[in-house]
């Protein structure tokens, strides 16, 4: 069996921006930062 990997690869754009926008709060306000949900879901 072969498997064919599509490229590029990597995270969605909504996840990249899940992503930057808790590491913005983390700068802003400093540790700790609480997330109600999960910020990624079906990795």
């Amino acid at each position: 069996m072969k498997v064919y990997l599509g490229v590029p690869r990597g995270f969605c754009a909504g996840v990249v921006r899940a992503i930057d926008v808790v590491e913005l709060a983390l700068k802003k306000f400093g540790t700790p930062i609480y997330v109600k949900h999960e910020i990624v879901h079906n990795p």
